[in-house]
């Protein structure tokens, strides 16, 4: 069953939603997470304290998709 998240920056706020995968259950249950973002071209990531490994990876994503990129 997919969840919803909100996610705030500043004064930007955009509502998501997890999938329904074991890594998006990690991230659902690691929740509240704050963090500082970095960009790497027109991505935007940041470190979280999830550990998990790669689940249904794929090389290239939609405009607003949410990714998790195993720790390595």
């Amino acid at each position: 069953m997919p969840k919803n998240i909100r996610i705030t920056t500043g004064s930007v706020v955009v509502d998501a939603e997890l999938n329904d995968t074991q890594t998006a259950g990690a991230v659902w249950d690691a929740l509240p997470i704050q963090g500082n973002g970095s960009t790497w071209g027109e991505e935007i990531y940041f470190r979280i304290p999830v550990n998990a490994e790669l689940e249904n990876g794929q090389e290239v994503v939609d405009l607003g998709d949410l990714g998790y990129w195993p720790p390595g």
